[in-house]
């Protein structure tokens, strides 16, 4: 069956919209693994950290590059990650290791993005983007923008929440208030 060019053309809209999604599920699910890492100390702090570390300069990566880099890595990592996460977490463990429930999963439902794209590039050829691409103009570039905006929403929404179930954010000061008063200022 033979695709028709609107159906070329909403497929790549749709693509280009969800292009900075994997970027966006990298970053976030960084920030809340630092955060993790922060409350847990120890081995599993640095553990946690490491893999924060990982995961942002991945999202980096990907927003500079417009695709998840080293995907067959980042793959693995992720995937190791999972398991490990899941095998402590069902053995009852995260309490006694420092390590909130709730952020975990939120962090692990971030990092499966960059996976998913990983596995969709290892999957799929590389193609040469097409020659025009430089020459679109500013109407072919809003399911990119929209679809970045929507990404950060979505990350946003689930990494507000699991920073603030983190040591780190139930130790943070509320809006507003100072760590100490401060007197004649």
């Amino acid at each position: 069956m033979a695709t028709t060019a609107a159906q070329r053309s909403g497929t790549r809209a749709v693509t280009d919209a969800l292009r900075s999604w994997p970027a966006l599920g990298a970053l976030g699910a960084g920030l809340v693994l630092l955060a993790l890492g922060a409350g847990a100390g120890g081995a599993p702090g640095i553990a946690l950290a490491g893999l924060g570390v990982a995961a942002l300069a991945q999202g980096v990566a990907a927003l500079r590059v417009g695709r998840v880099v080293l995907p067959r890595t980042t793959l693995g990592v992720v995937a190791a990650s999972l398991v490990v996460a899941a095998a402590i977490a069902a053995a009852g463990l995260l309490p006694e290791l420092g390590v909130a429930g709730g952020p975990l999963v939120a962090a692990s439902a971030l990092a499966v993005v960059p996976a998913a794209a990983a596995a969709h590039r290892l999957r799929a050829p590389l193609r040469v983007p097409d020659s025009s691409a430089h020459r679109r103009g500013a109407v072919e570039r809003w399911p990119s923008l929209v679809g970045l905006v929507a990404g950060a929403v979505l990350v946003a929404g689930l990494v507000t929440p699991a920073l603030a179930a983190t040591t780190a954010g139930e130790h943070a000061v509320p809006h507003g208030e100072l760590h100490t008063e401060h007197v004649g200022h």
